[in-house]
C-alpha cells in the first residue's frame, strides 16, 4: 500500500506542530524561574485608590522652572533638585523596586539639608529600578517616576 500525502495530512501536521509548539512555550514561561517576576507592589489596591493625587503630584513635577534629575556617581546614585528650592522644606519619600529579585529595593523617607540626595554605591545592584519618589515642598506634593538603569 502506497501512502499519498495530501493537503489533509498537511493542516493535520501544522495544527498538531503547533499546539505542541504552544504547549511549550506555555509550559517554559510558568516553570521558567527567569520569567518569574512579582507585583511592583504589596498594596497595589491601596495605592491604586490614591491615584488621581498621584496623578496631580506628576503634573506639579512637570511644572517646575528646573527638572529633578538622576546621575550616577563613583559614591552612587545622586538625585539633584532645583536650585531655586529651599532644600531644608523638602521631605519625601523614595522607592527604588527591582521586579526580578527580592531584597534589594530600596525604601526610604529623607529631608535634606543640600541640593542633592545620595543612594550610597554599596546599596545598589546593577539592572533595571522602577524609580518612584514622592516630596513635598511648601505643602505643594511632587512625584517623579521612571524606569532606572544602574
Amino acid at each position: 500500500m502506497k501512502f499519498k500525502f495530501n493537503w489533509g495530512h498537511g493542516i493535520t501536521l501544522f495544527l498538531v506542530f503547533f499546539v505542541l509548539f504552544i504547549g511549550n512555550f506555555v509550559f517554559k514561561a510558568f516553570t521558567s524561574p527567569k520569567y518569574d517576576y512579582k507585583l511592583t507592589s504589596e498594596k497595589y489596591y491601596e495605592e491604586e485608590l490614591n491615584y488621581q493625587d498621584e496623578i496631580e503630584s506628576q503634573k506639579n513635577a512637570k511644572e517646575l522652572t528646573q527638572d529633578v534629575f538622576t546621575r550616577r556617581t563613583k559614591k552612587g546614585l545622586e538625585i539633584v533638585f532645583p536650585s531655586n528650592f529651599d532644600y531644608s522644606k523638602i521631605k519625601g519619600h523614595l522607592k527604588m523596586l527591582r521586579n526580578k529579585k527580592d531584597g534589594i529595593d530600596i525604601e526610604k523617607n529623607f529631608t535634606l539639608t543640600d541640593s542633592l540626595l545620595l543612594v550610597p554605591e554599596d546599596s545598589l545592584a546593577p539592572g533595571r529600578y522602577n524609580f518612584k519618589m514622592d516630596w513635598e515642598y511648601k505643602g505643594k506634593s511632587y512625584q517623579l517616576r521612571k524606569k532606572l538603569d544602574y
